[in-house]
């Protein structure tokens, strides 16, 4: 029985691809299954796939015209078995206990989520691993992203997911910095989460990753997408929850938004991000709560 699928998102990243699957090829724990989605790559990508493939029976290819992250990651969860999903980026790579330890976290403390921590890849060398580790359980889940103190970083691809805590929670398609918005929203239907203090996970630096590479009106504008989807599910679904959101994750956004405008040295940028925050403040979507004295002054400068 399936036990994890491991949903791969390929789009051009053959050079780092087989380091990617052996990686995960090579999991202690061998009930998974792995959903690669070929996300209309032009490079060797789908040909790397194809060869894996024929040597390893776990692996499934999804091809589909490019449509980006997002796209991809829902389209694997569609075809997704296992009762728990994992998501791994081609260009990264894990460590081989990373599925088992998170797995067995999950099972013997019955949280629906669990997350390691990563270590920050520049080039191909080793994870460390911390064979005393350490976990840690949070309760109620959302307190772990709410709580500055307990800040786990909002990736995707270092936790492992109960499926039917996210089957209805899909990434939204066609925007960048998705995975905060995913994992506000799961965090919130959550009860446990369980933390493992342990870099099981090997995020490769690149020039060309999104939080790297220059800001853009269209960044912005995603920005303005994700504040918007978490506000609008937490009213449908947690109002109780929002205002403690806004002071948080919100306003850690705001405070993005405003370093990124001002560093970009865009005057475009700059005049149209002051524009969204003036309409988002004036919709009491944001706020001054939650932010530091500075960007709080920075705030005021940009609305005023």
């Amino acid at each position: 029985m399936v036990k994890v699928s491991v949903i791969v998102p390929v789009y051009n990243t053959a050079k780092y691809l087989q380091c990617c699957l052996d990686s995960i090829i090579g999991q202690t724990l061998r009930d998974i299954e792995i959903v690669c989605v070929n996300d209309g790559s032009t490079d060797e990508s789908l040909k790397i796939l194809q060869e894996y493939m024929e040597n390893d029976s776990r692996i499934k290819i999804i091809s589909q015209k490019n449509q980006g992250l997002s796209a991809a990651r829902n389209a694997g969860l569609k075809i997704a078995s296992a009762d728990y999903i994992s998501f791994v980026d081609s260009d990264d790579f894990i460590h081989p206990e990373f599925l088992e330890q998170l797995y067995n976290a999950i099972q013997k403390t019955k949280c629906d989520v669990a997350g390691c921590d990563f270590a920050k890849i520049k080039k191909n060398k080793q994870l460390p691993f911390a064979w005393k580790i350490k976990t840690k359980i949070y309760k109620p889940a959302i307190n772990v992203l709410l709580n500055k103190r307990n800040f786990i970083h909002f990736n995707v691809w270092n936790k492992l997911y109960s499926k039917e805590c996210i089957c209805d929670v899909p990434f939204i398609e066609g925007i960048y910095y998705e995975d905060w918005v995913f994992n506000t929203c799961v965090f919130a239907k959550i009860k446990s989460f369980v933390w493992i203090d342990a870099p099981l996970y090997g995020y490769r630096m690149s020039e060309n990753s999104i939080m790297r590479s220059s800001y853009s009106l269209k960044k912005m504008n995603d920005y303005v997408v994700g504040i918007e989807t978490v506000r609008n599910f937490f009213y449908r679904n947690y109002e109780q929850q929002w205002d403690m959101v806004k002071k948080t994750r919100i306003a850690r956004t705001i405070k993005m938004m405003m370093n990124r405008a001002i560093r970009s040295n865009d005057v475009e940028i700059l005049w149209q991000t002051k524009q969204i925050l003036k309409e988002l403040y004036a919709r009491k979507i944001i706020g001054y709560n939650g932010l530091a004295w500075h960007n709080k002054l920075k705030f005021f400068r940009f609305l005023h």
